[in-house]
């Protein structure tokens, strides 16, 4: 799992900060940090993590982004559900976000799966 987020990527704002906002204090600053984290091993762990820059690309990004965000932002309002143990129902939004991203992983998978296959010319003999 690769950590492709920080903080400022849109979380502090999901949570009612603005992200040049130095009041926060560090624990909740760690807090933050953490539930990322979370959510990011979550949403990779839940898609895959076979292919380089699938994350970061201009067409993934943003939905990636979407759905750490919301999903760390629901660590932090209900912190019960880390240290407790107690499931996280992941809501019908999240779900959809990644059931978007298997969709594009699964397509990008096959693509490559279909550039490292090499065809044998017909004429050629073993």
């Amino acid at each position: 799992m690769t950590a492709y987020l920080k903080i400022t990527d849109g979380l502090k704002r999901s949570l009612g900060y603005l992200d040049e906002d130095d009041s926060l204090d560090d624990g909740l600053k760690k807090r933050m940090t953490s539930a990322l984290i979370a959510a990011e091993s979550y949403v990779q762990g839940a898609i895959g993590t076979d292919l380089d820059d699938f994350y970061t690309s201009e067409e993934n990004k943003p939905l990636y982004t979407l759905v750490c965000n919301a999903l760390a932002a629901s660590y932090i309002q209900n912190p019960v559900s880390i240290t407790s143990g107690a499931v996280v129902n992941v809501d019908v939004v999240t779900n959809a976000i990644i059931g978007q991203l298997r969709g594009r992983y699964a397509k990008e998978l096959e693509d490559q799966d279909g550039q490292n296959i090499k065809s044998k010319s017909p004429d050629s003999e073993n």
